[in-house]
């Protein structure tokens, strides 16, 4: 009986993109016709394997961009072969998102203040603007403080549009 003999025949085994789908079918052959059986003992948590299958899959996210360690094994009666190698996640862009829910009402002669907050996934530093706003409000995007006060002349609905960029994208609210 001869030790089973890993054939690694997929190009997209170590490239893996975020929030998509990664799958790769190992293949073995043992050289007296014995079936092997298939093991991954080391896999990263967005990472599983159908030993049935022989497929391993998974979709990884924003926290599992870089790098990550995969072992397979095939295993006979006679013997046990390991493989190493790394999937490495890339990055794709997550767009900004608020987090802070807009105050909707102010009152005449009453100093309106609302602090935007917002996140990004890739850690991107983000800035801010306000392209729509009523005369009577400001923006400082250094703050991001939206604030005025509202005089009588004031009273009614007014757009108000906020927005928040990581540089590719750019959130409204």
């Amino acid at each position: 009986n001869s030790l089973p003999v890993f054939t690694i025949t997929s190009s997209a085994l170590t490239s893996a993109t975020e929030d998509a789908i990664y799958s790769y079918t190992v293949t073995a052959t043992d050289g007296d016709g014995t079936a092997p059986t298939f093991a991954a003992p080391t896999l990263p948590s967005w990472l599983s394997f159908n030993a049935s299958t022989k497929v391993l899959s998974g979709t990884p996210l924003n926290a599992h961009v870089g790098a990550h360690q995969v072992k397979l094994t095939v295993s006979d009666a006679f013997g046990t072969v390991d493989t190493l190698f790394t999937i490495t996640v890339d990055n794709v862009n997550d767009a900004p998102v608020f987090t802070s829910t807009a105050l909707t009402i102010a009152i005449e002669n009453t100093a309106y203040s609302y602090t935007v907050s917002s996140s990004d996934a890739d850690g991107t530093t983000l800035a801010y603007t306000a392209p729509t706003l009523p005369s009577w409000l400001s923006f400082d995007a250094s703050t991001k403080v939206l604030s005025g006060t509202p005089l009588n002349a004031d009273v009614g609905a007014h757009d108000v549009k906020l927005s928040v960029s990581d540089g590719t994208v750019t959130v409204d609210q």
